[in-house]
């Protein structure tokens, strides 16, 4: 695709040329401490003075201000070689030799926020940081390479195979602003095309891989540095000892139309490969990505002020021992979509030899304040559903409203689903009953509030009674009747005043947590905003959010 042709302005072009991170190679180290280099103190990429500003430049005269900018491309040297963007009328263009999927990218660089609302436009995958796998003999620069994004910046990619990913000890450092939101999007949606129509599966998405524990590898091998977790989509590695492991920021970053691949290898929007807790995601909006909106493998790292809508598969979908924190989540499944979180604990019955002496247990998250409302509609990966649970998982669940109309099976607000683990002893089942599984202060406003069990319970479960189990400690089923009982005409706000389908008033004391855990804020509401919140960031956000989706 020729984009020369669509914009015609005058250019002030300059080259920016950025020296790589400096250290060689650093050994991981065998221990349950992080030893290495502090990788909570970053070293981003300084934004130089191009002087292609607007304003006075100099000698007096106040009219050079109304020249137009042109942008200003990113650059890299490894080797003594320089690598550059193109400029394409007010976008930077990059080939694939200066970054694809057979590319990994070693040194660190800065993509700018372009004037006149200029796109970075990729034709390859953007690998930053070599790929290492430490059993045949590499070695992890933990002091890798950082891509550093400006605030304002759109980043868009023209093939559904490419994708952002940031290997192990490297950092992606994007942190945009309430006003200006870091954009990653396809092609299709900036091209001045109006032929072209921007869909799911366009590219592929983001996928950072951490050094944090997962339950996929050995406590033996974490220790000793061979934990090598191949990832989904093009085979990279994840994994380590470090929870506490810095990849760097996401914050007020917008990504749609990403995600492909076939069932159990897909790309999703946002994929958090066995991340650490150094690392911040706050502030993300996903839409119409054809997997889930974020994918945790794994690790520790937090997700706060989160909106996905009208992504194919899952809103949130865990895995493999993540044990972080989540807040402020809305997930809107109005025209496609399957469950609004959907959550394992590992692949393997902890309770066997294969599932004995992981790194790290069961996940284990603690979700407070989210909202998923739903049509229950029949989409491309299932039906508009609130949450799953499977695979030994556990969790603690406060502040939580689910709201669907859904009548048909697949479109339950809340499933205990143990095909893996049958009526024994560990499976999610017994983690509900013995309180492992448990949620806190929350409402489930559903035609439809449960699936039935996949299995006979028996032994101790036998008494099991998903409903009686539900609506200790606070919870309240109020059945649905109309969205406006429970949700502002944003379907994002929990009203005040919430009702039951029958009209009578509902009142939930929500749980307050800050004082066990400083990451979460104490409302006064459950759901992900409340109605006096109009004035905050979070609110402005989900505004912002919801209008992007028109």
């Amino acid at each position: 695709m020729n984009l020369s042709g669509l914009f015609k302005v005058s250019l002030i072009s300059s080259a920016l040329v950025l020296a790589g991170c400096g250290g060689g190679d650093i050994n991981i180290t065998p221990t349950n401490n992080d030893n290495h280099v502090d990788n909570s103190v970053e070293n981003p990429v300084v934004i130089p003075d191009t002087g292609t500003g607007g304003g006075d430049n100099g000698g007096g005269d106040d009219n050079d201000g109304d020249k137009v900018v042109g942008p200003t491309c990113a650059s890299y040297t490894i080797g003594g070689s320089t690598f550059e963007g193109d400029v394409e009328g007010i976008n930077c263009k990059y080939p694939q030799s200066f970054a694809s999927r057979g590319k990994s990218i070693s040194s660190s660089f800065l993509l700018e926020a372009l004037p006149n609302g200029g796109s970075h436009i990729f034709e390859g995958a953007l690998f930053i940081g070599d790929d290492v796998d430490t059993s045949k003999g590499g070695t992890i620069d933990l002091d890798g390479p950082i891509l550093t994004i400006e605030a304002g910046a759109t980043i868009a990619f023209t093939k559904a195979d490419s994708f952002v990913r940031i290997g192990r000890g490297s950092k992606i450092h994007a942190v945009g602003e309430l006003d200006k939101p870091i954009t990653f999007t396809s092609i299709k949606e900036i091209d001045g095309d109006a032929s072209t129509v921007p869909a799911m599966q366009d590219w592929g998405g983001i996928q950072i891989n951490g050094l944090a524990t997962t339950v996929e590898c050995t406590k033996t091998e974490a220790e000793s540095g061979m934990c090598n977790v191949p990832a989904e989509g093009v085979v990279s590695y994840y994994g380590g000892n470090n929870d506490a492991d810095n990849s760097g920021s996401l914050e007020h970053v917008v990504v749609k139309f990403a995600g492909n691949g076939v069932e159990g290898d897909e790309l999703n929007s946002i994929t958090l490969n066995a991340v650490g807790s150094g690392t911040t995601v706050e502030y993300i909006h996903i839409h119409q990505g054809y997997d889930d909106g974020i994918e945790l493998f794994g690790g520790q790292v937090n997700i706060k002020h989160i909106v996905v809508t009208d992504t194919a598969d899952d809103g949130i979908d865990w895995d493999t021992g993540w044990k972080g924190n989540g807040q402020f989540i809305l997930v809107q499944t109005l025209n496609q979509g399957n469950h609004g979180f959907e959550t394992d604990g590992g692949k393997k019955d902890p309770t066997t030899d294969a599932g004995a002496d992981r790194a790290t247990t069961v996940s284990n998250p603690t979700i407070a304040n989210a909202t998923v409302v739903s049509n229950g509609i029949k989409g491309p990966r299932g039906h508009g559903a609130g949450m799953e649970m499977k695979e030994w998982g556990k969790a603690q669940l406060h502040n939580m409203l689910f709201v669907s109309k859904g009548t048909e099976a697949g479109s339950a607000c809340f499933d205990l689903y143990d095909k893996n683990e049958g009526s024994g002893p560990v499976g999610v089942h017994a983690n509900a009953k013995a309180g492992d599984i448990k949620f806190h202060n929350s409402i489930f406003a559903c035609a439809y509030n449960f699936e039935p069990e996949n299995i006979v319970l028996d032994g101790d479960l036998a008494d099991f009674d998903i409903e009686q189990w539900f609506t200790e400690d606070g919870n309240q089923l109020v059945g649905f009747s109309a969205f406006e009982n429970v949700l502002g005409a944003d379907l994002a706000t929990t009203n005040g005043t919430i009702k039951d389908k029958d009209g009578n008033n509902v009142s939930v004391e929500s749980s307050k947590l800050s004082d066990e855990n400083s990451f979460f804020t104490d409302v006064t509401y459950v759901g992900a905003l409340g109605e006096d919140e109009t004035d905050t960031n979070w609110a402005k956000f989900v505004a912002q959010s919801i209008e992007r989706t028109k």
